[in-house]
C-alpha cells in the first residue's frame, strides 16, 4: 500500500515539474515576442498582464499538484482525515505564496493608489478582510481538527458527512445527497455536534 502512495507522490511531483517548465517556457516566449516583434512594441505595457494570467493559471495548477503530493505523502503513514487536513494547509500556504508573487508583479505606485478613492478602498478592504478571515478560519479548522473528513456532524443546523475542508468553506454531504458549503468563519465559534466519527480516526483509538 505504501508503494502505491509513493507512486502517486512521484506522479504529483512529475506534474509539478511539467507545469513549472511550461510556465517558464511560456513566460520566455512572451518576453521574447514583445522584445523582438515590432508590431507588439506599442502594446508592451500589456506584457505584465499576460505574465500575470500565465502565473495565475499555471500557478493554480502547480498548487493543486503540490497539495495532492502532500496528501499522498501523508497517506503513506497516516489516515485520510489527517492527510486531508495537511492538504488544506498546503493549499492555503500555496495560495498565500501565489498572491504574494502576483502582488510583486503588479507593482502599484503609492501616490497613484491614493487617488483610487476611499469608497473603492473600503470595498476592497472589506472583501479582503472577509477572504482572510475565512482563510484563517480554514487554517484553524485544519490544525485544531474539531472534526475530520468522513465525520458526521451537525453545525449551523446542517447535518451531514464532512466531504472536504477547503480554504474558504467546509463541504457537508447531507443524507439526501445534497452538498452544503459552509463558510469556515461561520463554523469557528459555533456549537459543533459530532454525530459519528469516521471509523479508524485518531479520536477512536
Amino acid at each position: 500500500m505504501s508503494e502505491d502512495w509513493s507512486r502517486k507522490v512521484r506522479g504529483d511531483l512529475s506534474r509539478v515539474s511539467v507545469y513549472i517548465v511550461l510556465l517558464a517556457v511560456l513566460l520566455l516566449i512572451a518576453n521574447f515576442s514583445f522584445e523582438t516583434i515590432p508590431l507588439l512594441g506599442p502594446y508592451s505595457n500589456y506584457l505584465v498582464y499576460i505574465q500575470g494570467i500565465l502565473i495565475a493559471l499555471l500557478g493554480y495548477k502547480i498548487l493543486g499538484a503540490v497539495s495532492q503530493a502532500v496528501y499522498h505523502s501523508v497517506r503513506r503513514f497516516s489516515d485520510h482525515p489527517t492527510a486531508a487536513s495537511m492538504r488544506t494547509i498546503a493549499r492555503i500556504g500555496g495560495i498565500a505564496v501565489l498572491l504574494s508573487v502576483l502582488s510583486s508583479l503588479f507593482k502599484v505606485n503609492p501616490t497613484a493608489a491614493l487617488t483610487i478613492g476611499s469608497f473603492s478602498g473600503l470595498v476592497v478592504g472589506f472583501a479582503t478582510q472577509n477572504v482572510l478571515t475565512q482563510a484563517v478560519s480554514g487554517i484553524f479548522l485544519a490544525i485544531s481538527r474539531p472534526f475530520q473528513v468522513g465525520d458526521e456532524v451537525t453545525v449551523l443546523k446542517y447535518t451531514g458527512v464532512v466531504k472536504d475542508i477547503r480554504v474558504m468553506q467546509t463541504v457537508l454531504r447531507t443524507p439526501d445527497g445534497k452538498e452544503v458549503l459552509i463558510p469556515n468563519n461561520k463554523i469557528v465559534g459555533e456549537v459543533i455536534v459530532i454525530n459519528q466519527r469516521e471509523e479508524g480516526s485518531s479520536e477512536d483509538l
